[in-house]
Formats: structure tokens, sequence, C-alpha cells
């Protein structure tokens, strides 16, 4: 079973009760997981971790949430090692706006610079047309964690 670390950013609480339901899917699936509160940048370092699993909604134009931003920051100032993490990105946007999941897609690409290995391109969950998206993203992610995933084409 896998050493996961949940990372979360919400603005309105969806993207929080989206991890929630995350971290318990994996948690009946027998999985080890992790969810620092405080968020910080040392919460990556562990090299005991494996996985890095993001859940994060976007705010403004397509901004990180303040309760993530600490910690994506740091990634792009501090330049960790982090090439021992497994990744994927759970991105809760609104396609009505010009920058839709802007938040998750700036967290995916900064782990991407770091070397941190993405394990499927991030679901990005659109409340146009989701409005419930902790009931569809913890399978999601349990598929990736366990190899069973398959990109769309």
């Amino acid at each position: 079973m896998a050493n996961v670390i949940l990372l979360c950013g919400s603005v309105f609480g969806t993207a929080t009760l989206t991890a929630d339901e995350i971290e318990a899917t994996l948690d009946e699936a027998g999985h080890t997981v992790t969810r620092p509160d405080p968020q910080t940048i040392d919460d990556l370092l562990d090299e005991a971790l494996e996985w890095l699993i993001v859940c994060t909604s976007s705010t403004g134009n397509g901004d990180v949430p303040d309760d993530l931003n600490p910690v994506y920051m740091s990634l792009l100032s501090e330049y960790p090692r982090i090439t021992h993490l497994k990744y994927t990105v759970v991105a809760l946007g609104d396609s009505s706006y010009e920058n839709y999941c802007g938040g998750g897609l700036a967290v995916d690409a900064a782990l991407a610079d770091l070397g941190a290995t993405q394990m499927a391109a991030p679901m990005k969950i659109d409340a146009q047309e989701v409005t419930e998206p902790e009931s569809i993203a913890p399978d999601w992610v349990l598929s990736v964690i366990n190899g069973t995933h398959e990109e769309a084409t």
C-alpha cells in the first residue's frame, strides 16, 4: 500500500470536502494518508512518502487558494528536491472563467518542473457540470494510485 500525502487548497469548502472523501477512500483501501495542518513545503521532503495528491480549487483569476499558496510559493522559490514523489492533481474550477482550473494547473506545473513524477494528467472538475466533486474524485484518485487509471484519448 502507498504512503500518501494529501494537500488541499479551498476557498469555499468544496475542495476540503472533496479532500476529506479522497482521504476516507484511500484509508479504506489500506493506504496510509498524511494530511498536514498547517501545510508546509517541509511536508513534501519526507523520502518515505511515495505519493502526493493535491486537491484544489482556484480563486481570483485562476490563482492558488490562500491555504495552499504558501506551499505553492515555496515550490517556486525554494526549488525542493521532490523527485521521490509520484503525484496527481484534482483541480476544481468553473469553465465560465477564463483561467479554468488555473490553481490546480499551476501547482501541477510546479511539481512537474521540480521533478515529481506525474502519474495522471490533472482531473479537471467543472462546477458547471459536476455539483458534487466529492462523489467522483475519490475513485479517480484511487484508480491512479492503484495503476488502473487510463487517460482519456
